[in-house]
């Protein structure tokens, strides 16, 4: 199982990105918000994604396949997408092309309209996206995308046993301020005696789209 790669960024080729580590170049399919993330990245830039490996099987052949993300949370919110009926790998990345607390805004709102601007999401596909994860992607939907960065990362690592500081360090993962994530894990702890930190995130996350 490869988890996650780090390496020298050598291009990119057909909607995939091309990394080389240890005298091998590894391809990488990515989804289109980490494509268009990573446009810019120079030739010979060091990188390191989060990755899924997995094998595609077509007409009795195998082909492995190995997916890149920015982070960790990219990585679990695309799995959650895996669990939409008839969402493969390849119609999945094809889905994930808005931030992460965008897509999943839209599906805990049920918000058709959106989700249907998406590459490959008709109608039904739509319905089988909130069908499936509605009131699942709590977390997702505060994620703060543009102020995620290496040490909020390993800040959340430091992992408090009590529920409040496991919210606190959660919402620093998804890009808060340790003020700003303190301030709302006392507001919802106010409201609600949550029994763990995603019970308490989503209280969060429902004060959150009250206050809009």
């Amino acid at each position: 199982m490869i988890s996650r790669i780090s390496g020298t960024f050598a291009g990119h080729v057909d909607g995939a990105l091309l990394v080389e580590t240890n005298g091998l170049t590894y391809e990488l399919s990515v989804p289109q918000i980490v494509a268009k993330a990573l446009e810019a990245t120079p030739i010979g830039e060091k990188i390191t994604l989060d990755t899924i490996y997995y094998l595609q099987v077509e007409q009795n052949r195998s082909t492995p396949i190995l997916l890149g993300f920015q982070n960790s949370i990219q990585r679990e919110f695309f799995e959650k997408l895996l669990l939409v009926p008839r969402m493969g790998p390849k119609s999945a990345l094809q889905t994930f092309a808005r931030p992460v607390s965008t897509l999943a805004a839209a599906i805990e709102g049920a918000n058709y309209t959106m989700l249907q601007t998406l590459p490959g999401v008709g109608k039904q596909k739509a319905r089988d996206l909130v069908a499936t994860l509605q009131g699942k992607l709590a977390k997702f939907a505060l994620m703060q995308d543009s102020g995620l960065d290496e040490q909020a990362k390993l800040a959340a690592l430091a992992m408090h046993s009590d529920v409040a500081g496991d919210a606190v360090q959660l919402l620093r993962l998804m890009g808060y301020k340790q003020i700003e994530a303190e301030k709302l894990v006392s507001e919802a702890l106010a409201l609600e005696n949550a029994p763990d930190a995603e019970t308490l995130v989503r209280t969060i996350y429902r004060m959150q789209r009250e206050k809009k």
